[in-house]
């Protein structure tokens, strides 16, 4: 055997080995986006249970406990006193859900079309459910800034659970 048939066999062996380890690692890839996408779902659903709870005001005397947006006036890391505790935990699983959301909508591949489109809608309507949550605060609860609010949450949650189901799809069918 010459030198360029050894080079030409072990390259295909090499081939053999890095197609092994790429279908090896594609169910992990899979299990990885559908378990991000879940973890999104999930977080925008806790977001807005913790919304509705927060501005039913006279249940929780908190509806307008932080006037102040983003922070309350205690800051980022500061303890939150009583009276400012369920809108800082509001903001806060907010921030880390505008995070999965958005790393949702970079992970699921483009070839999962219906998904990336949920997925991006999604993030696209969170910058906006941000905004909106400005609007919320600087108008102490105005009755159609809360209602936009909860739609609009309504409407992320709706996208999110698009993308869940259609990446599960995926997964399980390769489609």
């Amino acid at each position: 055997m010459d030198r360029g048939q050894k080079r030409r066999r072990a390259e295909s062996r090499e081939g053999v080995t890095e197609k092994k380890t790429a279908a090896a690692e594609e169910p992990r890839l899979k299990r990885s986006i559908i378990v991000i996408s879940f973890i999104s779902l999930g977080l925008v659903y806790s977001v807005m249970l913790i919304g509705v709870f927060l501005s039913s005001g006279p249940i929780t005397e908190n509806g307008l406990a932080c006037t102040d947006w983003p922070l309350c006036p205690n800051g980022l890391f500061g303890a939150p006193e009583g009276r400012y505790f369920i809108e800082y935990v509001h903001r806060l699983v907010a921030a880390v859900t505008a995070g999965f959301v958005y790393a949702t909508a970079i992970i699921v591949p483009s070839s999962i079309r219906r998904a990336k489109m949920a997925a991006v809608i999604a993030a696209a309507i969170v910058s906006w459910q941000l905004a909106l949550g400005f609007i919320t605060v600087t108008t102490h609860l105005h009755p159609i800034a809360v209602a936009s609010h909860l739609s609009t949450g309504i409407s992320v949650f709706a996208f999110a659970l698009l993308t869940f189901l259609w990446v599960g799809i995926w997964r399980k069918h390769g489609r």
